[in-house]
């Protein structure tokens, strides 16, 4: 056999001929048009009358072939060599009639150049034998700045490692398609493709098969565009670039283990639709989307490997975007739907699989936006935030939903909210592990604003639970709901001063448990309940702080077993209205009121019910206000104190070692006192009193 030798073939389009230009010496190498050999007009040279169809495909054209076809719109004829090419979506195609080029052999170059409406061009660069078409490159231009290539046609396909393709087609409703193998010994490495497409109603399809692939697709003035890429192997890149195109569509697969792909899709327009799909066992992936324009969707789908990355800015109206990483763990994702004129955008993350340590945010400025996190599978140490807290951001949704199985890692929910009428939610389901979960919701409100109401919830189940609401603004809700076994539950919320009309509700149903409610304004209500499931033991407390205003209204109930209860109540305005509830066996009861202020209303029970400590202080200012008290158990005590006039105190007690202490001061106060034990002497009092009446029932 004849070392393979480089060898030149041109068409040109004005004369319909092809030259041979022979490297050394005149080459053995078949050169048609039509399928006809050409004739010979010298020593390496030939011509061709028939529509230009180039092959270099015998033994001599294998290396360093270059084959070029320059053409006019005129131009027109049968292409060969390429069947029914295969789709990015599974189908086939016929390629329109065209122009060809057909290359066999390593470090092939080609080229079609042309002009003009309805055109078709084709490259096929392989090899069957040794490494395939290695290194090879094919270029197809059509249409030009002054002669446009609408509804034109390109195809390539290049079999072998390191090969570059290159398609720019200007004009309307083009199509473009280039498909990249690797060699057929499974090397796989290296392909690089460009498609640049100026003009309206184009299709852009890239399918590389190796290792390290390279796609960049341009779409320019692109409306009802779309541009596909397909990548199957590690290590691979791909980005789509969709300008002033609405309608359009950017879509990219990527498989392969290994090492990591990486996908970028920027695109802008009404009523886009994005899409990055990226799958692995192996190997960091990452995807990001840029998209600007109303009613446009985004989704990024990342599966299999660990440590995926994805990222998606979208700026506009009633559009959404979803990320979903599934079946890995230490994944990224992160949303942001800002920027002016942004309305009624959704924003959606779920991450699954074992491991935890995933990570998740959405960020949103605008209003009557919808934001959802969700994060499960086993493995701790996940964190979630969702940020609407941008002034003006009114009428969002707030959701986040995590639901682990781990013996380690705290698990985190932050949402702020800023605005009014925002609703918020935070859930978490942990079923193992002692560190627990954390809760933090912020809703800041508009102050002085009437009409307007913020809901923040927060639903806990597992061990150490924290969770906290801070709220202003006007007629808002907030609930924390909590329960579990083993470690404590914290929950706290706090309001801001100037919110009235606010209801704060916590129900704790676990071991260990800790409440508090901060409000200072008017009209508001407090309820906290506190349960501690038999056999759990720890401390129980809660806390109600309502500043110095009217009409508000305070609850705290606590049953069920525990070592020590104990209770807070503090109402500094006037026309309060305070009750606490106190019942289950435990070593100790205690509570503490203290309120100001004018016609204000206290009711405090307390019931040991397999014997105990009880104790309570009470302290009352202003006038015509009352004060209850009622104590069940042992050792129990009482210190109660009332300013002002017309005050009224009641007080009952069951049990043995029962005392008691009352001051009242001021003017017609009146004092009930009924006490019973196991024998008589088992108690007693002290009164202190400065007008009014004292009435001691026995």
């Amino acid at each position: 056999m004849n070392r393979p030798q480089k060898q030149t073939i041109h068409s040109l389009s004005f004369a319909l001929a092809l030259s041979l230009a022979a490297c050394g010496q005149p080459s053995s190498a078949e050169q048609s048009s039509g399928g006809s050999q050409g004739s010979s007009q010298g020593p390496g040279t030939s011509t061709a009358q028939d529509d230009p169809l180039i092959r270099q495909d015998s033994e001599v054209t294998r290396e360093t072939s270059t084959a070029e076809i320059v053409r006019e719109s005129s131009d027109t004829g049968a292409l060969q060599e390429v069947g029914n090419v295969e789709l990015f979506t599974g189908g086939t195609i016929q390629p329109d009639p065209a122009k060809g080029i057909y290359q066999k052999g390593r470090g092939s170059t080609a080229r079609i150049v042309s002009s003009g409406t309805g055109n078709a061009a084709a490259i096929r660069q392989s090899d069957d034998v040794g490494d395939g078409a290695d290194g090879s490159s094919a270029t197809i231009s059509l249409g030009n700045d002054s002669k446009l290539a609408n509804n034109s046609t390109a195809y390539i396909d290049q079999r072998g490692d390191k090969g570059v393709v290159s398609v720019n087609l200007q004009g309307d409703s083009n199509v473009a398609f280039g498909r990249q193998n690797a060699n057929l010994d499974g090397s796989g490495t290296g392909a690089e493709q460009t498609h640049t497409l100026a003009g309206n109603e184009h299709r852009s399809e890239i399918i590389q098969a190796a290792e390290a692939a390279t796609a960049d697709v341009t779409l320019s003035q692109g409306n009802n565009s779309t541009g596909l890429v397909q990548q199957s192997q590690a290590g691979s890149k791909a980005s789509i670039a969709i300008k002033n195109g609405s309608g359009s569509q950017g879509k990219v697969v990527q498989g392969g283990n290994g090492r990591g792909n990486t996908a970028d899709i920027d695109i802008d327009g009404a009523g886009n639709e994005t899409q990055i799909t990226q799958r692995s066992d192996s190997g960091r992936q990452e995807g990001s989307v840029s998209q600007t324009g109303e009613q446009s969707k985004v989704q990024v789908v990342q599966d299999g490997a660990s440590g995926n990355v994805s990222s998606v800015n979208q700026n506009g109206t009633e559009g959404s975007a979803t990320i979903l990483q599934q079946q890995s763990p230490a994944n990224k994702a992160q949303i942001d739907q800002e920027g002016a004129g942004s309305r009624s955008l959704e924003g959606s993350i779920r991450q699954t699989g074992s491991g935890g340590q995933n990570e998740a945010d959405i960020d949103q400025t605008g209003k009557t936006h919808s934001a959802i996190i969700r994060q499960s599978g086993s493995g701790g140490g996940s964190v979630a935030g969702i940020d609407q807290s941008t002034d003006g951001t009114d009428e969002n949704e707030a959701t986040i939903e995590q639901t682990v199985d781990a013996q380690s890692g705290t698990d985190t929910v932050d949402i702020d909210q800023g605005g009014s009428a925002n609703r918020a939610k935070a859930t978490q389901r942990r079923s193992d592990g002692g560190t627990g979960s954390n809760v933090s919701i912020t809703q800041p409100g508009v102050r002085g604003v009437r009409g307007v109401r913020g809901v923040a919830t927060v639903e806990q189940d597992g061990p150490s639970l924290k969770g906290q609401i801070g709220q202003n603004g006007n007629a808002n809700e907030s609930t924390i709901r909590q329960r579990g076994s083993g470690g404590a539950a914290e929950a706290s919320i706090k309001t801001g001063s100037g919110t009235d009309n606010n209801a704060a509700e916590i129900k704790q149903n676990t071991g260990g448990v800790i409440a508090s409610i901060d409000q200072t304004s008017p009209n508001n209500g407090a309820t906290i309940e506190q349960t501690n499931p038999s056999p759990s033991q720890g401390t129980v407390e809660a806390d109600i702080d309502q500043g110095s205003d009217v009409q508000n209204n305070a609850i705290i109930r606590q049953s069920g077993a525990g070592t020590v209860r104990s209770a807070t109540l503090s109402q500094s305005g006037r026309e309060n209205e305070g009750r606490i509830d106190q019942s289950g066996p435990g070593n100790e009861i205690t509570a503490t009121v203290q309120t100001g202020g004018k016609r204000n209303s206290v009711r405090l029970i307390q019931n040991a019910q397999s014997g105990g400590a009880v104790s309570a202080e009470l302290q009352q200012g202003g006038d015509e206000n009352e004060m209850t008290l009622e104590q069940k158990g042992s050792a129990i005590s009482a210190v109660l104190a009332q300013d002002g006039d017309s005050n009224v105190m009641d007080i009952t007690q069951t049990g043995s070692g029962y005392d008691i202490s009352v001051e009242q001061k001021g003017n017609n106060n009146s004092f009930r006192i009924s006490y019973s034990g196991p024998s008589e002497g088992g108690g007693g009092y002290s009164i202190v009193q400065n007008g009014g009446e004292t009435r001691d029932e026995k």
